[in-house]
């Protein structure tokens, strides 16, 4: 699970990034770039391509044992729904599902908590 996430959200960190920026220049007033592919070129012209990466690792730090935990739980779940011929009924499937995503939201849920207090200076 953490593989699999930590995969996921490197493919898509520099759609990620590019967003971010682009929401990020209108806190600030001034814009930086354009449109989305301006901003793509001038992280590639300015940081590189290693640019469109930055900050990945809190990101993965984060992704890892949050996937991790979802499909652990599900797994776990699963098995204890399914019957002795190895078959789980659809509606336990759903239920395992949205057991292992409600894990999945305590966990992002206390991480957000936790990064806006530790950005606010408040967790001294």
């Amino acid at each position: 699970g953490a593989i699999a996430g930590a995969f996921g959200a490197t493919m898509v960190y520099p759609i990620d990034l590019i967003k971010t920026r682009m929401q990020n220049q209108r806190l600030v007033g001034e814009k930086l770039y354009k449109n989305s592919i301006d901003c793509f070129r001038k992280v590639i012209k300015n940081e590189g391509f290693k640019g469109l990466y930055s900050g990945l690792g809190p990101q993965l730090i984060g992704v890892a044992p949050e996937k991790a935990i979802k499909l652990t739980v599900n797994d776990f779940v699963r098995t204890k729904l399914t019957d002795k011929n190895g078959k789980i009924a659809s509606p336990l499937e759903m239920l395992a599902g949205r057991t292992a995503g409600a894990c999945q939201a305590v966990f992002s849920v206390h991480q957000v908590s936790f990064l806006n207090l530790a950005t606010s200076g408040s967790c001294d």
